[in-house]
């Protein structure tokens, strides 16, 4: 990924941080709170939160760790550090902090934190494994790692994404392609994961029901996150009937009470980096 290219991602999140997380969809913060019940934070811990985002992991890390321990936020948009830190300022919370930072390549020091978290970030860096290794020297020996990723996408909504195919480049298509296989199963990833040099590496898998009011409230939501850059590759004057295309994919699939149901999977993995005495041990 060129400068330019990490650029235009930074200023994407940009654009989505007002409204990120912010419209009453149980989103990004359901699935922050079982990756911490996962890795289990204890207080006193040194916590990095990469790809923080507006704090849907680093708040309630921060509240696990206690007092005496620390969570750092970084991320590569101005903006979402902007809002988290005056969020962080408005509950007056001595134990978070948040800085602006690549989270390919975190300029942080070897072996410093106790926990590394990434929530939904992975697949967003030009290189996936690059960033892991990283994530491992950053970590103490022993420390340990927690990721989310999406998974296996609901069956129902393949209508909404077929709308989109014909907007995007080819460039860009095969990029996901390639991506996608690198996270096409728990074996796959959990490869990648170790190939990073991490141990003890353990994923599960979990589907949940994320609601939206209507159709209408899925298209607002959809603009707010990483879907947005599908809907910037729409030319303007070809907005409205992709969105109309939408409803009319989105409109079967209602409720009775008008809502739709989005089968969201989510993937959970915790690797651990190996202490040192282990790591003579195998070596000799």
């Amino acid at each position: 990924m060129t400068a330019d290219t990490r650029q235009a991602m930074a200023s994407l999140f940009d654009r989505t941080a007002q409204t990120y997380d912010a419209l009453g969809v149980d989103f990004f913060t359901a699935f922050a709170h079982d990756l911490l019940d996962r890795v289990a934070l204890v207080p006193g811990e040194r916590v990095l939160d990469v790809g923080c985002g507006r704090g849907a992991v680093l708040f309630p890390a921060a509240e696990r760790v206690g007092v005496d321990g620390s969570v750092l936020g970084i991320d590569l948009s101005s903006a979402m550090i902007e809002r988290t830190a005056k969020d962080i300022g408005d509950r007056r919370l001595t134990n978070a902090s948040v800085s602006l930072m690549d989270a390919q390549e975190p300029t942080l020091d070897d072996g410093v934190f106790d926990v590394v978290l990434a929530s939904f970030v992975v697949f967003f860096l030009p290189d996936p494994v690059a960033g892991l290794r990283s994530w491992h020297r950053v970590l103490k020996p022993g420390g340990r790692a927690g990721v989310t990723t999406f998974g296996a996408d609901d069956p129902r909504w393949a209508g909404v994404r077929e709308v989109f195919k014909p907007f995007v480049p080819a460039e860009l298509a095969w990029t996901l392609a390639v991506r996608a296989a690198l996270f096409a199963s728990l074996e796959s990833f959990g490869q990648a994961v170790e190939s990073a040099g991490f141990s003890a590496v353990s994923s599960v898998e979990r589907t949940y029901p994320v609601k939206f009011a209507d159709p209408g409230h899925w298209i607002t939501w959809s603009w707010s996150h990483g879907q947005r850059m599908f809907w910037e590759l729409v030319p303007e004057d070809q907005l409205d009937a992709v969105r109309r295309a939408v409803l009319a994919e989105l409109e079967p699939l209602r409720e009775s009470d008008g809502s739709v149901v989005l089968a969201q999977t989510v993937r959970y993995t915790t690797a651990h980096r190996g202490c040192l005495r282990a790591r003579a041990a195998v070596e000799a």
